[in-house]
């Protein structure tokens, strides 16, 4: 969620939080608060010790989740929150953590526009992601201090908050283009291999083998999100199967008995493919709005 000038209007403190030694949960959450406080949102209260459901400190602008743990944040921390919000679209979500976070809420951060922070035990604050750093960049500067006589020693900074944000490069839709052009070479090979007899010949049953690897390269060159996909790839990959099957004219030559061999796979190749599908399409939005993994 973009910071607009309505979030950073209002009048603010023009000094930081004064340090705090953050020994519990407690003053973790009131340490959130005032540097919400002093980055505008001038109303942020913590209420440490109610029913939150998600939410540590609240404003009328934003939302505040503070974790005091030695473990780094996942994303079902951030989600929470992002389901605290409800239908309140119009208000930012903060979290904090004394620790750090994993790949996957980093990720889930930058698709739902939550800022991401890190506080140092003394009370200090470090912006991890770019929307954080924008609600950051937007609070007034301090008051100028005149220049020491002599060169002063650099400040120390905190080891809890030199926090490094984990950054998933890899690009969207590359697992959909590798399995594609595995596929591909599946369907150029197999039909003229010594063991399948092509029906009704080479060249159709090629095309027919070629479908699905070109659905899945085109798709994951044209991927943008980076939300769940490989029950759907997996599923497209059980459809493949069966047609390889399905025109291989050697495997259906015998009894019932040895018909029914791959008439099964095929079956159930073609059913769990269907429910892999079908979940991956219902599961990538919850009732919350919110992409599931």
């Amino acid at each position: 969620m973009a910071v607009t000038s309505e979030n950073t209007s209002a009048v603010r403190t023009p000094q930081p939080p004064a340090g705090r030694q953050i020994q519990s949960w407690q003053e973790a959450e009131h340490n959130a608060a005032a540097w919400m406080r002093h980055w505008g949102y001038e109303d942020a209260q913590a209420r440490p010790g109610g029913s939150d459901g998600g939410v540590d400190v609240r404003s009328r602008r934003a939302l505040g989740q503070v974790k005091y743990q030695a473990a780094a944040v996942g994303r079902p921390e951030l989600q929470r929150l992002f389901g605290a919000r409800g239908r309140a679209m119009d208000k930012d979500l903060l979290f904090f953590t004394g620790s750090g976070y994993a790949a996957t809420a980093v990720e889930y951060a930058a698709e739902n526009g939550i800022a991401l922070f890190v506080y140092g035990l003394d009370g200090s604050m470090t912006a991890v992601n770019a929307l954080a750093r924008r609600i950051a960049a937007a609070a007034p500067p301090p008051p100028a201090t005149p220049a020491p006589p002599h060169p002063a020693a650099p400040a120390q900074v905190p080891a809890s908050a030199l926090v490094v944000a984990p950054v998933r490069k890899s690009r969207p839709g590359k697992g959909r283009i590798v399995l594609g052009v595995v596929l591909t070479a599946v369907a150029l090979f197999i039909p003229g291999g010594d063991s399948f007899d092509p029906r009704p010949n080479r060249v159709l049953v090629t095309l027919l083998m070629l479908v699905v690897p070109a659905i899945l390269i085109v798709s994951g060159i044209r991927e943008t999100s980076r939300r769940r996909y490989w029950p759907t790839g997996l599923g497209l990959l059980l459809v493949d199967l069966p047609v390889a099957w399905l025109t291989n004219a050697r495997l259906w030559h015998g009894d019932t008995t040895e018909i029914a061999v791959p008439a099964t796979l095929t079956a159930l190749s073609l059913t769990a493919a269907t429910l892999l599908i079908r979940r991956n399409t219902r599961g990538t939005a919850t009732p919350s709005g919110e992409p599931t993994p």
